[in-house]
């Protein structure tokens, strides 16, 4: 199993309508957003308007955690879900979507070939957790609390990239509680 750190301090933040956007990891790692030349991407978003709308990405599917905040999110014409902190939403980038509320979020894009899920996982402090690894990668992000994996310390913010190799789970220890995002992706 290989592991790599990203700490907070060098993720990128690009200004958008109504927030911010924070790259947390893009695959290929030479990939680039703004041209949507990516397989698959991970990112937190600030929402600072009241009422927002989405971004249209062709060929892009979304999976949108909340992690502060509660949001309405109106699919239009197909359906309406109010969000609350840690609910979650998968939905389809070209749709015609508006939200109201003002969140921090947790985002997974794909593009076809690639595929994704996101886990919210609460720990208390000292406990452990085995996480099950079934993609080709996974991924924790740190929300709150300081963990240890694999003799890393994670802290608020920070991303650990998994490459899973022969090994199906990884443990991770809370020092300090809080919450973490658990992301796999197969492609």
């Amino acid at each position: 199993m290989k592991t790599r750190l990203y700490k907070a301090t060098i993720s990128k933040t690009i200004a958008w309508a109504n927030g911010t956007s924070t790259e947390l990891f893009i695959f290929p790692e030479n990939g680039d957003f703004l041209t949507r030349d990516f397989l698959f991407r991970i990112s937190t978003a600030t929402v600072e308007a009241e009422i927002s709308t989405f971004t249209f990405f062709e060929g892009i599917d979304r999976t949108l955690m909340i992690l502060e905040g509660n949001l309405i999110l109106e699919h239009v014409g197909r359906y309406t879900k109010e969000l609350k902190t840690f609910d979650q939403d998968h939905f389809n980038g070209e749709w015609d979507t508006k939200s109201i509320g003002k969140v921090k979020d947790f985002n997974l894009m794909c593009k076809k070939g690639a595929s994704g899920s996101v886990q919210h996982f609460p720990f208390s402090t000292n406990e452990s957790k085995q996480l099950e690894l079934k993609g080709v990668m996974s991924f924790l992000y740190v929300q709150s609390g300081i963990y240890n994996c694999r003799g890393e310390m994670l802290n608020a913010g920070d991303t650990l990239h998994i490459q899973k190799e022969f090994e199906n789970e990884i443990e991770v220890i809370a020092n300090e509680g809080g919450d973490l995002i658990f992301v796999e992706v197969d492609f």
